[in-house]
């Protein structure tokens, strides 16, 4: 018994993650769609330097962390930043499960491209050993990356912008 409700939580964790990408895509078309031209554009340089940031900001929350057992105020910050990396990984994935998904799925519809090339990245990272330690962190770090590279992109054209102003 304990295993069929197993097996239906990562069913239904498999369908709430890509629902969920899909429902970032359909929310915020343009940012998403800027994090994808960059992970197409800069795919080896989103991938070092989102795990680069990825490992960066995994010591600084596990560090706030452990100072938050003396003094729990640091839990706030270390939840404030945490979010903010999850939120971006999230427009990270999403651009990434779209760009996967006109590659691997060239004539389907758009949503139908994103559920398979959803469910074909989830699923192999499952995958033991190579799923879990190879395939996935690359995705992550690709996903991250491509925001970090993004953000930086749209404040020098911002700043561009109003200088020639």
């Amino acid at each position: 018994m304990q295993t069929l409700f197993l097996i239906l939580f990562a069913i239904l964790s498999l369908i709430a993650l890509v629902a969920s990408l899909i429902f970032v895509r359909g929310l915020f078309p343009v940012r998403v769609e800027q994090v994808r031209q960059t992970l197409e554009n800069n795919w080896k340089r989103s991938f070092w330097i989102g795990l680069l940031n990825t490992i960066l900001i995994t010591i600084f929350i596990l560090g706030l962390g452990s100072l938050a057992d003396s003094a729990p105020i640091f839990f706030i910050p270390a939840f404030g930043i945490y979010s903010a990396f999850l939120i971006g990984i999230l427009f990270g994935l999403a651009a990434f499960v779209n760009y996967l998904g006109s590659q691997l799925f060239p004539d389907q519809p758009q949503v139908k491209k994103e559920i398979r090339a959803g469910a074909v990245f989830l699923l192999a990272s499952l995958l033991p050993v190579v799923g879990w330690f190879l395939l996935f962190p690359y995705g992550i770090s690709l996903a991250v990356g491509a925001v970090v590279i993004t953000l930086f992109q749209n404040r020098q054209n911002r700043k561009n912008q109003s200088l020639a102003d």
